[in-house]
């Protein structure tokens, strides 16, 4: 503990290094390694920072490590967690500051791993992904459904025909002020309903004042016979939530992302994606604030044909955050053995806290050229078969992740806000690659995949008691920025079972 004081007798290596130790004999064998991993950094760190009077780069003060890093798993969208492990940085950047931010990182994730398993009462194992922790009576966030990789662009391309999307539905006006009659309506036209999601992928309602309120909202989805699942997002952070409980989450509705634009994209985290959504307008914002909606069979159809075939076949891999690790190329001869130690306690980290397979690559950051550990998703198809349609249609977060596009919009909205919320806007980075050679996407194809994707998304101006239902297979969804409050929600689901719509 002697080498884990800095110059101030306290660091955030040494309380890492605290709370780690007292964690460890309810660990598993992988959280130990963690624990010994982490612990010869700090103790690396604290000698070396003792050496050298200037080295690496500031982690940052105040900056909540964990939050940021596990927000950057889910993509751009997500909220900053609550809570979670504060790294304080002191006014002089250092090594140890910098390996302490893993150390911490490490503990947040056996702390994490171990209380998983308490409940459990098993250990994760590295061949199969953790069984997700439930919230309430929530059912857990159902496993992506990608269908055969078997489609014939081109020949499905030919049959596909033209649909509204998104259709619209007013409340009759004989429902208005009977919040029963009004429940009833749900539940008298789920065939109809469930007819028209199935056809036209999402479905705005206009004029119900059931759904002004959450408790009002949550029975429209009951009326609906849906199931509610649980965020998806839960596995790698905490969303801020309306009413948990009833699985009632708020929508990006900070007003430090107000000028963030959130790219179209179908929701969707690690390996787990619900079926459908019920997005709400409890409040509108003053100006702005557009719910986004694209028909991903409309995007299948007009996207560049040759392009969709080669993308098709290559797949695609998402980087969803990265590391600062320029540091490590200030130590010289020391850093080939300070550079495995840093890479294992950060990829432990990872693997007690997410439950979907991850990888970290060794890349040279855009910024300014220094060394980078990037967190990779697995490669995935960016066109999927629906569930029960069998429809193609083009999915993923391509939109919302590719760092060039993100870019260009911070051009015209301005910055994103993620520094504002966690001062750490560098770890949120995230970007799209060929998963066969990964390599990035060009920007032509990029700037193509823009031009279709915002011709393709339809604007959907919410009042209060507005909603939009959707089918999270055939439709993406995104937000365009705002000023003022706003208060929007959603709740997730299980597909719905369309067997109980109309012919």
């Amino acid at each position: 503990s002697s080498l884990a004081q800095g110059p101030s007798g306290q660091s955030g290596v040494f309380s890492a290094i605290a709370m780690m130790s007292s964690r460890s004999t309810t660990s598993s064998s992988r959280g130990v390694i963690v624990v010994a991993a982490a612990g010869a950094a700090a103790a690396t760190a604290s000698v070396l920072s003792r050496t050298f009077a200037h080295v690496g780069q500031s982690v940052g003060t105040g900056t909540s490590i964990r939050a940021a890093a596990f927000r950057g798993l889910r993509g751009s969208s997500a909220e900053a967690p609550p809570g979670g492990y504060v790294f304080e940085a002191t006014s002089q950047p250092s090594l140890q500051l910098a390996l302490g931010a893993f150390a911490g990182l490490a503990a947040a994730a056996i702390s994490s791993g171990a209380a998983r398993r308490r409940r459990s009462g098993t250990a994760p194992r590295r061949s199969a992904p953790v069984t997700a922790m439930r919230a309430g009576t929530l059912a857990d966030c159902p496993y992506t459904v990608y269908g055969k990789k078997d489609i014939d662009v081109a020949t499905e391309r030919q049959n596909m025909q033209e649909i509204t999307c998104p259709l619209e539905v007013e409340m009759p006006a004989e429902l208005a002020g009977n919040l029963d009659a009004q429940r009833a309506y749900f539940a008298e036209n789920l065939p109809k309903i469930y007819k028209d999601l199935k056809k036209h992928g999402a479905v705005v309602f206009r004029g119900f004042e059931l759904s002004k309120e959450s408790a009002g909202f949550t029975q429209v989805g009951e009326a609906l016979e849906l199931e509610r699942c649980e965020d998806p997002l839960h596995s790698v952070a905490a969303r801020d939530a309306v009413n948990k409980e009833a699985g009632v989450y708020e929508a990006v509705n900070k007003p430090s992302r107000r000028k963030f634009y959130v790219g179209m994209h179908n929701e969707m985290v690690g390996n787990r994606a619900p079926g459908a959504a019920l997005f709400v307008c409890f409040k509108a914002a003053e100006e702005g604030g557009e719910f986004l909606v694209a028909d991903g069979r409309k995007m299948f159809k007009d996207l560049d044909e040759d392009w969709l075939k080669t993308v098709y076949d290559k797949e695609v891999r998402y980087s969803t955050a990265e590391f600062p690790m320029g540091f490590l190329e200030s130590l010289g001869p020391l850093q080939g053995a300070v550079e495995p130690l840093a890479y294992g306690a950060l990829q432990q980290a990872l693997k007690m806290k997410v439950d979907f397979d991850t990888e970290l690559v060794w890349e040279k950051s855009e910024y300014d050229g220094s060394k980078i550990l990037q967190v990779r998703a697995m490669p995935q198809v960016p066109i999927v078969r629906h569930p029960y349609t069998g429809e193609p249609a083009w999915w993923g977060s391509m939109h919302s992740h590719a760092e060039y596009l993100r870019s260009e919009r911070e051009k015209v909205y301005g910055e994103e806000g993620f520094a504002e919320t966690t001062g750490a806007s560098r770890i949120n980075k995230t970007d799209v690659y060929y998963a066969d050679t990964d390599e990035k996407l060009e920007v032509e194809r990029l700037k193509h995949l823009d031009d279709i994707t915002m011709k393709a998304a339809v604007p959907v101006k919410m009042k209060e008691g507005d909603m939009v239902l959707l089918d999270n297979y055939l439709v993406m969804h995104g937000r365009c920025p705002f000023e003022g409050t706003r208060k929007h929600a959603v709740t997730w689901f299980k597909s719905p079972d369309y067997s109980k719509a109309e012919a």
